[in-house]
């Protein structure tokens, strides 16, 4: 009698029982889902369900390269249908496989709409469609630069740097040395443990990471006065292995699964080419407004600010708007 009645239901939303309705907005990042919730109790084979398993279920069954789809709100109307939002974290669509109920049932469809320009429909025989080849390590690439430039904690991180070297009213020619020398530094250190993340050998909790790369930019910014390490490669090493954890998290969540040597190379070069960026727009403008005063005033700012990111980071209380 309860299937009747949705059947009824259904027919007067004029929904069919094997469509699952998509909708794709890359402007808002967003994925609009529909489907009869019947489809839902054969797949589980129980009327009772709740949302994280459906969801769960979802996105299994459907998959954007090189996207990470995070359910956002599920809604059951009239415990006739079932609508789910979805986010997308990615730059672009690529590949796009979806396959939700034609393992039951080989009747099933889907229908995706992209931007209100391109509607692709799925069935058991045709289950993925390649939107737009793209050069995997050019894409990624450019997603390093653009990760560490609105990567304000790293940023904060290489200035409380420069500063430490500046503080220490060396010459142009010696303060470009060791300037060069904490990039590589950083460049070694955060590599290998990024390269360790991403193949699965070294996968510290996400948010130890945010609250430990804070903790660098308070350490170096204290150091900048009482100068407990005098190298500052050797900081920039050190505390570059727990930069490339985050920097790993980031390009995890950007679903990386093909290409992976493509995708690590083009991502880590484009976090140095970022790195090099920030250096060449940082150090001048340093060396203009070259004083002790300015410089220590500087360090007090980048550790209050760290300070502020460790309370609410380990905390979660998420007041910092960056």
């Amino acid at each position: 009698m309860r299937y009747l009645i949705i059947l009824i239901f259904i027919n007067l939303f004029a929904h069919p029982l094997n469509l699952t309705k998509m909708e794709i907005n890359s402007t808002n990042h967003t994925l609009f889902m529909r489907f009869a919730i019947f489809n839902i109790y054969k797949a589980f084979h129980k009327e009772e369900f709740n949302k994280s398993e459906v969801n769960d279920y979802i996105l299994k069954h459907i998959k954007i390269d090189n996207c990470k789809i995070v359910p956002f709100k599920t809604i059951v109307k009239n415990e006739v249908v079932v609508d789910n939002y979805f986010n997308l974290k990615c730059n672009g669509l690529y590949k796009i496989s979806f396959n939700l109920f034609f393992d039951f049932d080989k009747t099933q469809r889907g229908a995706l709409n992209i931007d209100d320009k391109e509607v692709l429909s799925f069935s058991p025989s045709k289950t993925a469609y390649q939107i737009k080849k793209v050069n995997e390590f050019i894409m990624f690439l450019k997603e390093g630069i653009i990760h560490i430039l609105e990567g304000i904690d790293h940023i904060f991180f290489i200035t409380m740097l420069i500063v430490s070297i500046l503080l220490r009213d060396y010459s142009l020619k010696f303060s470009l040395i060791e300037i060069i020398k904490i990039a590589t530094a950083f460049t070694l250190s955060h590599s290998i443990t990024l390269i360790l993340s991403m193949l699965g050998i070294l996968t510290p909790p996400e948010k130890l990471i945010e609250v430990l790369i804070a903790v660098t930019i308070l350490f170096v910014a204290v150091n900048n006065f009482y100068r407990w390490i005098n190298k500052e490669w050797l900081m920039a090493f050190f505390f570059g292995f727990i930069h490339g954890f985050g920097f790993a998290n980031a390009l995890r969540e950007m679903n990386v699964e093909n290409n992976f040597i493509q995708v690590v190379l083009g991502f880590n070069l484009g976090v140095e080419i970022g790195q090099v960026l920030i250096i060449l727009t940082i150090v001048p403008l340093l060396f203009v407004l070259k004083s002790d005063k300015i410089l220590k005033i500087i360090s007090i700012i980048g550790g209050m600010i760290a300070t502020l990111w460790i309370i609410d980071r380990v905390f979660s209380l998420g007041f910092m708007p960056f």
